[in-house]
């Protein structure tokens, strides 16, 4: 065996030798007989067609993609919008606007932090500036998303502007029913004879407290409603999270200290708070996938690249 193996090495290494021996004869004989062809064969040879830069820009031309318009509408999917505020996770949040009211008002919260702001009237001029712009909040913001996305043509702005507006709109509505069924009187601390009784009345029936007053706080309503809807629509944006839940902070402090707390009380800001945020996380949401899916990308097929490989002589 070790023979034979070294036998097989030997042949190898003695064709290898004239094989690389008759190569370079070859080539020589080869140059030298066609020395006047060969500046000829590299000056005309084309590995690759002169069409190679045309195809190569139309298939990067074909990478583009295609995006429709969204059908952005201010009542766009309304009734199914209100439906899905009040099915799946949002009934929990409705559950607790009320389970917080029946907490605070059964531990007699509702009474101690009106009479607190009684007391104390130079908290509640701290939060006067809130309570002037909380009714006028929706169309402030949402009338100026909208001017601003009409002009510039932005869409995604516009979805903004409609997810603001029809929010608000729905928790206004929303709110307003509850006041004409609820009937709860607002704070008078000064003016009741039984302030702490007054902060567990309700007058069930229709309009027996106008929708003006009452349960739950319209201000904070519609400020949860704005913020809400944008924080849903623009759920990246970390800043405007902070900065919106701040103010329905400073909102929900407004309406129970401002006018010796005479406005709400804390329960009222508590419940508009939590079922508001039900809406306009439904409503935000709602606008953003609609603009997402307008704007997903498309691709476009592309034409098959060849490539032309030829010498010529």
């Amino acid at each position: 065996m070790y023979l034979k193996i070294n036998t097989i090495t030997f042949l190898m290494i003695i064709f290898s030798f004239a094989a690389n021996a008759q190569f370079r004869t070859d080539f020589k004989s080869f140059t030298s007989d066609n020395n006047k062809y060969i500046p000829g064969i590299l000056k005309n040879s084309s590995f690759i067609s002169n069409d190679i830069n045309s195809k190569l820009n139309v298939a990067t031309n074909a990478l583009s993609t295609n995006t429709s318009s969204p059908d952005l509408m201010l009542f766009g999917n309304v009734g199914n919008n209100i439906l899905n505020s009040f099915k799946g996770d949002n009934v929990y949040l409705h559950l607790a606007g009320i389970a917080s009211t029946v907490l605070i008002v059964t531990t007699n919260t509702d009474y101690k932090v009106n009479k607190f702001f009684y007391e104390h009237e130079e908290y509640g001029k701290v939060a006067s500036p809130i309570t002037r712009i909380g009714f006028y909040l929706p169309f402030v913001v949402g009338g100026s998303l909208f001017a601003y996305g009409k002009i510039k043509s932005d869409d995604e702005v516009l979805g903004a502007s409609f997810a603001v507006l029809q929010s608000s709109l729905i928790a206004l509505a929303y709110n307003s029913l509850l006041k004409a069924i609820t009937g709860r009187p607002h704070p008078d601390y000064a003016g009741s004879y039984d302030p702490e009784g007054l902060s567990k009345t309700f007058r069930f029936g229709i309009l027996r407290g106008g929708v003006f007053w009452g349960w739950p706080s319209g201000h904070t309503s519609s400020t949860m409603a704005v913020v809400s809807s944008l924080t849903n629509y623009y759920p990246d944006k970390t800043w405007l999270k902070i900065a919106g839940y701040s103010l329905v902070a400073y909102m929900i402090y407004g309406v129970t200290a401002v006018h010796q707390g005479r406005m709400h009380w804390f329960s009222d800001a508590v419940a508009a708070a939590f079922m508001s945020y039900a809406i306009g996380s439904t409503v935000g949401k709602y606008y953003r996938n609609k603009l997402d899916q307008a704007g997903n990308p498309v691709a476009v097929q592309s034409p098959p690249l060849s490539f032309n490989f030829s010498i010529q002589f």
